[in-house]
C-alpha cells in the first residue's frame, strides 16, 4: 500500500487520521522494530531508534520506524500489507 503524506505531522497520526492503522507491538516505544515502512518519495530522518532496529543498508533503501517518524517534507510511503492491522 503507497500513500502520500503531508508535511509537518507525526506519521502514525496521519495514517490513522486515514484509518490506515500499523502494527506497533511495542506501544509505539521504538523498542521492537516491527513497524518499519518505506519511504518512497521524500525524506524522512533517521532515528536513534532507526539506527538502533534498522540495518545501514535498509536505511539506504528508505527503511523507517513508523512510530518514530515526524515529516518534514511531504513524501510517499509503502507499508507492507503484512505490517497493517485492523481498527
Amino acid at each position: 500500500m503507497r500513500i502520500a503524506c503531508p508535511a509537518n505531522i507525526r506519521l502514525q497520526d496521519y495514517l490513522l487520521s486515514q484509518k490506515v492503522k500499523v502494527k506497533t507491538p511495542c506501544g509505539c516505544r521504538g523498542n521492537c522494530g516491527r513497524c518499519y515502512i518505506k519511504v518512497i518519495e521524500g525524506e524522512l530522518k533517521i532515528t536513534s531508534a532507526d539506527q538502533l532496529w534498522l540495518s545501514e543498508e535498509k536505511l539506504k533503501q528508505g527503511y523507517r520506524l513508523l512510530c518514530q517518524a515526524f515529516t518534514t517534507e511531504a513524501c510517499v510511503i509503502e507499508i507492507d500489507e503484512d505490517r497493517l492491522a485492523s481498527i
